[in-house]
């Protein structure tokens, strides 16, 4: 019987922090998903560090990394389809083009302008709309709960365990159903089921992000747009792992305690040290 392959998911901050010549390596002889959130990071980081970055991601993917959608690519599908995405990731057509295509050819200027735009509305809509919004109706409605947010723990990944508890309560296909564009829905009973579909994971991290805001909101400020939108790309990064066995970040701040929190069963690396012979590819 054949072996489903275990499937990586690298971040930018691996991408930037790791030794290219181990990442290179790691590519040959693992099933590395580099992720079109990732390629978008690189286009659309600082003028005088683009191309070396783009010059990384363009090194892993030619020595055996693949490209794989991400949270947009999902929704539709499984609008589509009426049901889960399947478990392998990796977009083969996407991966030969990008190992083929020149470096300055990725992500034109008039296509990362217009994906950033799109990326910054929806993150201000999604994690800062929706959080001022919590915030003035439990403040006027419930000022008990602001008060146990105030009291969940500092440190992120213990409060995010929390959050995840909070959310995981919750049945999310009707908010799935609202919150998704209504065009990507062929129909509504038959979408964003249950935590086996990547819809679900999103609306289950956007939550438990909303909530995080909410509890940033009442300890002394909000997050700006800037923020927002960095946020809504690691949650893309974390929301691979429902379908991906690992993630490979260097990230502390948001997608390690994330990951660890909304994916405890699967496995987060920050080394590729950490990973076990058994990720290889047979």
């Amino acid at each position: 019987m054949l072996t489903k392959p275990l499937q990586i998911v690298i971040d930018k901050e691996s991408l930037v922090g790791v030794n290219i010549d181990k990442l290179c390596n790691l590519a040959e002889n693992h099933y590395l998903l580099a992720c079109d959130t990732l390629l978008y990071e690189c286009a659309t980081t600082s003028e005088s560090k683009r191309g070396k970055i783009l010059n990384r991601y363009k090194k892993i993917m030619e020595a055996g990394a693949y490209h794989c959608s991400c949270s947009v690519g999902f929704l539709q599908y499984e609008g589509k389809h009426g049901s889960p995405y399947p478990r392998f990731l990796p977009d083969l057509d996407a991966t030969e083009k990008i190992r083929r295509a020149r470096l300055k050819d990725l992500l034109g200027p008039n296509t990362i302008n217009k994906v950033y735009q799109s990326r910054c509305d929806v993150a201000k809509k999604i994690f800062l709309e929706l959080s001022e919004k919590l915030k003035i109706r439990l403040g006027s409605e419930n000022p008990e709960v602001g008060k146990a947010m105030r009291d969940l723990p500092s440190d992120p990944l213990t409060r995010f365990q929390k959050l995840t508890e909070r959310i995981d309560l919750i049945d999310l296909h009707q908010m799935g159903v609202d919150l998704v564009p209504k065009d990507w829905i062929r129909n509504d009973t038959q979408f964003c089921l249950s935590p086996d579909w990547i819809s679900w994971q999103y609306i289950r991290l956007t939550n438990i992000i909303v909530m995080n805001y909410y509890y940033l909101h009442q300890m002394g400020g909000p997050p700006g747009d800037n923020r927002a939108e960095h946020d809504y790309q690691d949650m893309e990064y974390v929301l691979l792992l429902s379908r991906a066995d690992a993630l490979l970040t260097r990230d502390k701040k948001l997608v390690e305690p994330l990951a660890k929190a909304a994916f405890p069963e699967k496995d987060v690396f920050s080394s590729i040290d950490e990973i076990p012979d058994s990720y290889k590819i047979s």
